[in-house]
């Protein structure tokens, strides 16, 4: 036993360490994870606050299980593990990741500029994305925007990502996803407001209500999600057969035959 509590301090002081200490090159770019494809299209996709490419996965396989055989690219961009906190509250360094974010997608439409280019955003992501929207230039225009229970504020003006997107931003949100409800609340969103996030109750208009807007989809949690193991919460989204049936379709409305529609 005295071992095993000798093992558990290594592990805490380890943890401590990792927690407390804040890097120099907490923005460092990080290298792109990209799997290549063989269809007309190109998906960017950002990670949660943990900012790792690992975190999707299972999300990625879940595409590929849906026929999506676009090229996928993750972009890591938070600091080393355990930093989630700083990564969501360091706004300077998320300003930062987003010119060099919307550089990439920049660099993908001169390269490609007839192929179909969609942005995707989980979590910490989402606020992420949108903050890369904001620096993009004014005639670069995405496919789609995809929130994937986004932390950025619910009252979020949509305006600028609506008209960078040919076809639609869509937000996907859960009011039982407690992460971007009362823990930015706490701790705040992407873009520095403590309230409940837009990847919790959607968009909101000034009366609360959800916001409507040609080039907006708001898509919330139902209860058709369980069957794929999806029960309203925050990490229900990194599961493979929900990606598979929904998200798929949130991103490519066309693709498969036999994933359900997301909307």
């Amino acid at each position: 036993m005295p071992r095993l509590y000798r093992k558990i301090r290594q592990i805490l002081r380890l943890l401590g360490a990792a927690v407390f200490s804040f890097p120099n090159s907490a923005c460092a770019p990080k290298a792109s994870i990209v799997e290549k494809g063989v269809g007309p299209g190109h998906i960017v996709m950002l990670p949660g606050v943990e900012g790792n490419a690992w975190q999707l996965s299972g999300v990625k396989q879940g595409l590929r299980d849906a026929g999506l055989d676009w090229t996928i690219e993750i972009i890591p961009w938070g600091s080393p593990p355990f930093h989630s906190l700083v990564n969501l509250t360091d706004l300077p360094a998320n300003l930062k990741r987003a010119d060099r974010i919307a550089a990439r997608l920049a660099e993908l439409c001169r390269e490609k500029p007839d192929a179909k280019l969609v942005l995707v955003g989980y979590s910490g992501g989402g606020g992420l994305a949108m903050l890369t929207v904001n620096v993009l230039p004014d005639d670069l225009m995405l496919d789609r925007i995809v929130l994937v229970a986004g932390a950025i504020s619910n009252d979020y003006d949509t305006s600028k990502a609506e008209r960078h997107c040919r076809d639609t931003l869509v937000n996907i949100y859960s009011p039982r996803d407690g992460i971007v409800g009362w823990g930015t609340s706490v701790f705040g969103t992407i873009d520095r407001k403590k309230v409940i996030s837009a990847g919790h109750s959607g968009f909101v208009d000034a009366s609360g209500r959800v916001r409507e807007s040609p080039k907006l989809l708001q898509i919330g949690w139902n209860e058709s999600w369980q069957q794929y193991g999806h029960g309203g919460s925050h990490v229900c989204y990194l599961y493979r057969e929900w990606a598979k049936h929904v998200l798929a379709k949130a991103i490519c409305p066309g693709v498969g035959s036999n994933a359900d529609r997301a909307d």
